[in-house]
């Protein structure tokens, strides 16, 4: 009887503490100001074909970023210089990474998101030629763009 008292007991405590937690993210959530998700679009966990592989631009006020794009993985790092070493600054996975789709002037973009974020990040693709040679690029909504080799990034 005793531990049967003592079971029921720990099962009050554990179930109370649990549903403070559950409110706590609620109230987190709702101070954030903002749904889980991008209002009115649809999403996936899976990023585009086109999209897998590894990006990499240069800017230099900014430095070097490169962007690793799997297919339901996308991860960021930056370094200050040329070279050096990588580091990694943000990485969504599976169920934590929503994939947006919207079309814009003729392009058809995606957006890569966590939970709570939305920030105007969408991407799209394309070919140019640099240097003579047609290369494939990614462009951040137009202001960064990034190329599948280095040597095209830090022209």
């Amino acid at each position: 009887m005793f531990k049967k008292i003592i079971l029921l007991g720990a099962l009050a405590v554990l179930g109370t503490a649990g549903g403070m937690t559950l409110d706590t993210q609620s109230a987190a959530a709702k101070a954030y100001g903002s749904p889980k998700t991008l209002v009115g679009m649809k999403y996936t966990h899976t990023t585009p074909k086109r999209f897998w592989g590894t990006w990499y631009n240069w800017d230099k006020n900014i430095g070097a970023s490169k962007i690793v794009v799997k297919k339901h993985q996308v991860k960021w790092y930056y370094r200050q210089h040329k070279q050096g070493k990588w580091h990694s600054e943000e990485t969504l996975t599976g169920k934590k990474l929503y994939v947006y789709r919207q079309k814009v002037n003729h392009k058809q973009m995606f957006g890569f998101y966590a939970a709570y974020e939305d920030d105007f990040n969408f991407y799209y693709t394309g070919t140019k030629k640099v240097k003579g040679k047609t290369v494939k690029y990614m462009s951040q909504g137009g202001l960064y763009t990034y190329y599948k080799a280095w040597k095209y990034a830090i022209r």
